[in-house]
């Protein structure tokens, strides 16, 4: 490289560092004496001393931690009633209604997806879906003690319902 080219470069270099580092402030007043502050020297104006301002070095914060995701909990859910509406306890089916009634309940609040309802005849499952209601058909004579349940997806009761006895009486050729 030329050194007058060299020696150029380095001279411009010198120069613009000092024209920014050294930067001169002139302070003025107006006539209806605000403070004016300039770059270009005036008259009446003084010369004002810029003071480096103090800094604090740039530092990176550790970012927050990650928060687990929230684990999914049900929220405390339970069934408030569920009772057996018909038939009324101990009031006898007719002779003539061959071992047929409906039985019919009322749940509270509204069965969960993920729950059924289970029918029980003397403790034993007899009829399971996801209504309130189920016709029973060609019952055995003598006594059934009825009662409805609420059960969850592993088959754990969840609420049980009143117990409801009736007595189904059948025609008989024996007794003629």
């Amino acid at each position: 490289m030329n050194p007058l080219i060299y020696s150029a470069c380095i001279i411009l270099s010198f120069g613009f560092a000092a024209a920014n580092a050294g930067t001169e402030v002139y302070m003025s007043m107006d006539a209806e004496g605000n403070v004016i502050f300039s770059d270009m020297p005036s008259d009446d104006s003084q010369r004002h001393e810029v003071r480096e301002l103090p800094s604090l070095p740039a530092f990176n914060p550790e970012p927050p931690p990650t928060p687990e995701p929230a684990k999914r909990t049900e929220a405390a859910f339970s069934y408030t009633s569920l009772a057996i509406v018909s038939p009324r306890d101990r009031e006898p089916l007719p002779t003539g209604a061959g071992g047929n009634v409906e039985v019919s309940g009322v749940l509270s609040p509204a069965l969960r997806d993920s729950d059924n309802l289970v029918l029980l005849d003397n403790g034993a499952i007899i009829a399971k879906g996801r209504q309130t209601s189920f016709n029973l058909q060609n019952l055995d004579r003598g006594e059934h003690s009825l009662q409805l349940q609420v059960r969850n997806a592993e088959d754990e009761p969840l609420i049980s319902s009143n117990l409801v006895v009736i007595p189904v009486f059948r025609a008989s050729s024996l007794s003629r």
